[in-house]
């Protein structure tokens, strides 16, 4: 698949440098605290990318999630951004 110089899609953007990739949440369907689980889910399975939390919790919230090695391609940074989603709607059951 080839990437856009600036990848967004739906709730996703892909830095096109591969330096992050955000997430924005809805936080009317999902509470704060199921986010953070679906953060810290992912983050324990992908051992290699850190998390910044940020945002209003009436109106958006945003997850960047960044790889540690500085960066990644577009593709790694999608499904990441898609696992995340993924996870996020398993925990909604949950929470």
């Amino acid at each position: 698949m080839k990437m856009t110089e600036d990848f967004d899609i739906h709730n996703v953007r892909v830095d096109p440098r591969g330096r992050f990739v955000v997430i924005r949440i809805n936080p009317r369907l999902y509470k704060q605290h199921v986010i953070m689980r679906a953060a810290d889910d992912l983050i324990h399975d992908q051992k290699d990318y850190d998390v910044i939390i940020d945002g209003d919790p009436d109106t958006e919230i945003k997850a960047k999630f960044i790889p540690k090695s500085g960066e990644a391609t577009s593709e790694e940074l999608l499904k990441v951004a898609y696992k995340f989603n993924t996870i996020l709607v398993s925990c909604c059951g949950k929470g």
